[in-house]
């Protein structure tokens, strides 16, 4: 019976939350868990919620790429969970398979783990030990096998191992050498069965029969089989594991042991209520398998199942397939055009919702969130970007309310949003990561997305997404890289000031603009004072001193929306908007003030003086050109008369 919960606090109802990790090998595998998790509340009426922490980190050979799909594994908080449910069997990273059943075992949240046997650890499975034994003993029995070879997955995989030492005992209790050579360990795909094959083949060790670790391998060793010429069963019989479609319908129909994945989540279940009541009598509970013995091991099948059914239905497999292929492309074309990351969200929302899944929640790095709207490219060396886990704090990009800034949430925040927005229904959240490569950039939180499961197309959709991701963050760099680059080129080095190239992007726009609104715009001409006789006397560095000091006596008092260039090597044109004769009098006034101010107080041993020249244009039929020299001009009368002051006295 189970035990319904309370929160003192509020005394509302309880929903437990149940942590399920899970690699997406094959694609199908996580519906078949939510097929299973369906099936019991469905038949026992309980209330948990299933939080799934989904990868796809075996379709790829990039370690980088699997390392960023798997950082998924550390988001969850497991004290923060109910129950635990480890799916591990294809996790291709043996530290990390440690790594989260170390942080299972001190989170002391009752763990079941799926398939797998793990020490210290429930479990729900089947008996492998059991079921590879008894196809040994049955090759060895029934048809006089004397040299079997073993394929099997990941040599630290669990439930290999299980499988490979039963193989090896039933060797032994019929008195047949193990042979090392006889035995290949890789991994669960069709390819392992085909390099197998060729390679026995090569060290001339064809046996009587092939145990392979599942349909897949076994699948891979008839192809390669059947290419080189041999013929199954009359050369070698050759049988498989998990009594998948392609085990039944190929041809010859390939012995296995059939299971339900849906069986062993259910019963993984049941003994999650058994922990919480006090009633597990076992560590471990097995779902029912069977044997299914067919052609490639040289029996009959009995009642097997149609071909030609089988045929119609992947048809309409392939044609729903190409659907959707057809839907992905056109979520790549919608999502790569979007300028920013709460609209890529936006859509991708519209696309999951018409293809029957729930509420999305998408959460990105701070850091590179905030990035979309900073023009300067931020100096941070690539390995400050996060490739073990997630910041403690992260952005909730999607959804958000109008006129809202985005929140920060801390991770048990981020755990408990998609349940508080639910009003108690029962659901599924799906956690998949988003990553460049190595480098975590967020997550994504899918509600209830059991179709895109079932049709094995949430891996390309979370491909899609990435993509644009990734393609929306390199065009937001190019932009301020460019704009960074623009900035360059218009700006002395120097200085700081704008350099000659400003004139016509900047100010002679500027000039027009105020011509054609009738407003006066004043034009100063600043030049250096005694610059040869500091770089003859001083050298060239304190030459660029004068300069530098002079061009921020200028950054520091011309109005901020005013234009000052370095002009030439000495010279200054400073453009300054809205300006009449008076407000330019008293301007120059002022600078000439503070510049008379810094040179007296240098202790460089030489002054820092310039002179100034100013003009407020008001005629359009000038140009800025005409402007500038008339301010040249009467710079340089006030030149004169200063350099005819320092004479006179």
């Amino acid at each position: 019976m189970f035990i319904v919960l309370y929160k003192l606090s509020l005394g509302d109802f309880y929903m437990k939350k149940i942590a399920l990790i899970t690699d997406g090998w094959g694609r199908y595998v996580t519906y078949t868990w939510i097929q299973g998790y369906r099936n019991y509340m469905a038949a026992h009426q309980s209330d948990m919620d299933l939080y799934i922490f989904q990868s796809f980190g075996n379709f790829s050979m990039d370690e980088k790429h699997n390392a960023g799909e798997y950082n998924i594994t550390r988001l969850p908080d497991f004290s923060e969970f109910d129950g635990i449910l480890l799916d591990l069997a294809t996790v291709s990273q043996p530290d990390l398979i440690a790594e989260v059943i170390e942080r299972a075992r001190k989170s002391g949240v009752p763990t079941v783990s799926l398939l797998e046997q793990i020490p210290g650890l429930y479990h729900s499975g089947i008996d492998n030990y059991k079921a590879i034994n008894s196809v040994v003993e049955h090759l060895i029995t029934k048809h006089g096998c004397r040299t079997l070879n073993y394929i099997g997955g990941p040599e630290f995989n669990k439930e290999n191992q299980l499988r490979f030492k039963a193989y090896k005992d039933a060797l032994l209790h019929h008195g047949i050498s193990f042979e090392e050579q006889r035995v290949i360990h890789h991994n669960y795909e069709i390819e392992t069965g085909i390099q197998a094959f060729s390679k026995f083949k090569e060290m001339d060790l064809l046996p009587d029969a092939f145990v392979c670790v599942n349909d897949n391998t076994a699948v891979g060793v008839c192809l390669a089989a059947k290419e080189a010429g041999y013929s199954i069963p009359e050369d070698f019989l050759v049988t498989g594991f998990d009594n998948e479609d392609k085990a039944s319908y190929y041809d010859p129909r390939i012995t296995t042991v059939g299971f339900s994945k849906a069986d062993v989540m259910v019963g993984a279940l049941l003994l999650l209520e058994k922990i919480w009541q006090g009633k597990a009598e076992a560590t471990y509970v097995y779902a029912p398998f069977n044997y299914v013995f067919q052609e490639s091991c040289g029996c009959i099948s009995k009642n097997p199942p149609d071909r030609g059914e089988y045929v119609i239905g992947r048809i309409i497999a392939e044609a729903r397939q190409s659907d959707m292929q057809n839907w992905i492309m056109d979520l790549n074309r919608v999502l790569l055009d979007c300028s920013g990351y709460t609209e890529l969200a936006g859509r991708m929302q519209t696309w999951l919702t018409e293809h029957g899944c729930g509420n999305i929640y998408l959460f990105m790095n701070p850091d590179i969130f905030m990035s979309e709207n900073v023009d300067v490219l931020p100096e941070i060396p690539d390995d400050t970007y996060l490739t073990h886990g997630y910041p403690n704090e992260m952005t909730l990009v999607y959804p958000r309310q109008e006129n809202q800034k985005p929140q920060q949430l801390d991770l048990k925040e981020v755990l408990a949003l998609p349940r508080k927005e639910s009003g108690g229904k029962q659901n599924i959240y799906q956690f998949c990561p988003l990553h460049f490569r190595e480098r975590e950039i967020g997550f994504l939180i899918i509600t209830n997305c059991d179709y895109l499961l079932e049709h094995q197309f949430l891996f390309e959709t979370l491909n899609a997404l990435q993509t644009s991701i990734e393609a929306l963050y390199a065009r937001l760099t190019l932009r301020k890289m460019n704009k960074q680059l623009s900035q360059l080129y218009i700006h002395d080095s120097l200085t700081g000031l704008y350099n000659r190239m400003a004139y016509e992007k900047l100010a002679l726009p500027l000039f027009h603009q105020c011509m054609r609104e009738n407003q006066p715009v004043g034009i100063m001409f600043v030049d250096a004072d005694h610059l040869k006789y500091i770089n003859d006397n001083f050298g060239h560095d304190m030459g660029n001193l004068a300069i530098s000091s002079i061009a921020s006596v200028l950054r520091q008092l011309c109005p901020a929306e005013s234009i000052s260039m370095r002009y030439g090597g000495d010279e200054f044109v400073c453009v300054i908007p809205y300006s009449d004769e008076l407000q330019m009098q008293e301007l120059a006034h002022t600078l000439q003030t503070s510049l008379d101010a810094l040179s007296a107080n240098s202790r460089v041993g030489f002054p820092i003086e310039a002179s100034i020249g100013w003009v407020s244009a008001e005629d359009p039929v000038l140009t800025l050109n005409d402007y500038i020299n008339l301010a040249d001009e009467k710079m340089y009368s006030a030149k004169k008369s200063r350099k005819a002051e320092r004479k006179d006295s």
